[in-house]
């Protein structure tokens, strides 16, 4: 995974301005909170969002199967304005706030 570009970062943050998101650098890309859950990663030009179980996300989307590894969906970049997107972000840490209970 790289650093994705500033120019890119700042693209997403701007896709998800009304949500309460920060973003801090490690491993190599940025981890994505949402209201201080850990959501997804920016890497290269994607968005990685965890897998939480969204029924709604678009069906060209590649899934991991449940005994993948990784649980994460990479969005491409083109997907940014997608209207569904941020409903999918504050969705997934809203789901991440449940499975800590």
């Amino acid at each position: 995974m790289a650093y994705p570009d500033e120019a890119v970062v700042q693209t997403w943050l701007e896709a998800l301005k009304d949500l309460d998101i920060r973003v801090k650098r490690m491993f190599g890309c940025y981890c994505v909170y949402c209201d201080n859950q850990p959501v997804g990663w920016l890497h290269d030009g994607t968005f990685s969002l965890r897998e939480v179980g969204l029924t709604y996300l678009p069906g060209d989307l590649k899934r991991p199967s449940p005994e993948d590894r990784v649980q994460e969906i990479p969005i491409p970049l083109e997907d940014c304005h997608c209207e569904w997107l941020p409903r999918a972000v504050q969705d997934t840490a809203e789901a991440r706030k449940a499975e800590q209970k």
